[in-house]
């Protein structure tokens, strides 16, 4: 039995005769009796009485009919699935990307997302930046974000990925709350020789401790210790328990909590750089692709 043969024989039992079925199915009647009696003959079962009148169904003809629309409904829900997948327009997308890009830039992106391929499956995971790399890098992850001071370096030092600058996170001081009477804007003279807080050196990404030593170098600030942290969210609790200096995008400064309080700089800080990265070695599914094509619209001119 075949899917065609199944959907002669739904039609028949629908309009209760072989003429209007031939009618409704735009054929006419000798191959589409043939067709059915061939069925039967597969099945070693009679599925229909033929009379003057049309046809009526015998009790297997009639379990067939009751299965048969369902499994026909599913052979075409199926079909509908394929070809949404082969779109883009179905299926899953493993997204990973670091807290400083999904608590504020991610969202509008995953909402225009959803909006352009609803029946994808979105999976977001916020691992470390070097994680980050390796999942994309192994496939474990379709697209990963990060945020990184030098996005041309990045790509330099890791040859299997691409890396595109999506868009510019400019950083602001983030005080302890014993520094809460310094001013705005905050001439970074008055941080010489307190603690700063940042997140740990990684090998082959430059990221906020390779802004921070940059604008101690060329402020001429002796900070009065640096503690790392393995993350940028590792380093709120600490600021805020009066531990020390940090810089953060600004973007993320109101999730931080108000034990901490931010301050523009009066000299210019570098921002971060939020990047989206891919696989170079893997073409690219078509989910996403879709969500490429997306990602190009939501960050107009960036990529």
């Amino acid at each position: 039995m075949n899917l065609r043969q199944l959907e002669y024989f739904l039609t028949v039992t629908a309009e209760g005769s072989f003429s209007r079925a031939a009618a409704v199915l735009h054929m006419t009647q000798p191959p589409l009796s043939q067709s059915v009696l061939q069925l039967e003959k597969d099945l070693g079962a009679q599925l229909l009485v033929r009379h003057p009148k049309g046809v009526t169904l015998t009790e297997a003809g009639s379990f067939l009919a009751a299965q048969g629309r369902e499994l026909l409904s599913w052979s075409r829900h199926l079909e509908d699935q394929v070809r949404n997948m082969g779109r883009g327009l179905a299926g899953r997308l493993h997204v990973a990307a670091v807290p400083s890009v999904s608590w504020s830039h991610l969202p509008p992106l995953l909402k225009a997302f959803d909006h352009a391929a609803p029946g994808v499956e979105v999976e977001l995971a916020d691992p470390e930046p070097a994680e980050v790399l390796r999942q994309v890098a192994d496939g474990s992850a379709d697209v990963g974000f990060v945020a990184t001071a030098d996005p041309a370096l990045l790509a330099t030092a890791h040859t299997g990925i691409t890396v595109d600058s999506v868009l510019a996170m400019p950083l602001v001081v983030a005080l302890p709350p014993r520094l809460a009477h310094l001013p705005e804007p905050l001439d970074l003279a008055l941080l010489a020789g307190q603690p700063w807080i940042l997140p740990s050196r990684i090998p082959g990404f430059p990221g906020l401790i390779e802004i921070a030593e940059q604008v101690w170098q060329e402020g001429r600030i002796r900070p009065g210790s640096v503690r790392h942290v393995s993350t940028l969210q590792t380093a709120v609790p600490l600021i805020s328990a009066d531990m020390g200096i940090g810089l953060m995008p600004r973007s993320i400064a109101a999730l931080a909590g108000s034990g901490i309080r931010f301050r523009a700089p009066v000299q210019p800080i570098p921002p971060l750089q939020a990047a989206m990265v891919r696989s170079r070695h893997m073409p690219p599914s078509p989910v996403l692709e879709r969500f490429l094509e997306v990602a190009r619209h939501t960050y107009t001119g960036e990529l």
